[in-house]
C-alpha cells in the first residue's frame, strides 16, 4: 500500500469488536454507508458526532474510525478523545478492505 495510511490490523480488530472491547465506526453519509460498510461497523455520521452523539457511553471502549479518506474519520478522532475515548483513525474504506476486512 506505498507506506500510506495506517497498518490495519483486522483479525485483532475483529477479535477486540468481538469481545466488546472495541466498536468499529463508519463516519461518512448515510448514502455512503449505504452503498456498502465494513462488516460488522456501526454507523454514525461525523456530523452527528460533532452534535454530540457518541458510538457507545463507557470511555474504556476503544474506537476504531472510518471514512472514506481518514479526513472526517480525523475531525470524528479528536472530538472523541476529547470526551476522554480511546479512538484510532483507520483511514478510508479502501484501506480495510486492502487489508482483507469483509464489507457488507
Amino acid at each position: 500500500m506505498f507506506g500510506f495510511g495506517p497498518k490495519i490490523d483486522v483479525d485483532k480488530i475483529n477479535a477486540e469488536l468481538k469481545s466488546g472491547a472495541a466498536v468499529l465506526v463508519d463516519v461518512r453519509r448515510d448514502d455512503e454507508w449505504n452503498y456498502g460498510h465494513a462488516a460488522g461497523a456501526m454507523h454514525l455520521a461525523v456530523d452527528n458526532i460533532m452534535r454530540g452523539d457518541v458510538p457507545v457511553k463507557n470511555t474504556e471502549v476503544k474506537v476504531y474510525l472510518y471514512c472514506a479518506s481518514g479526513a472526517r474519520a480525523s475531525a470524528a478522532q479528536r472530538i472523541l478523545q476529547q470526551h476522554g475515548y480511546s479512538v484510532e483513525n483507520l483511514g478510508g474504506l479502501s484501506g480495510w478492505v486492502h487489508a482483507g476486512g469483509a464489507t457488507e
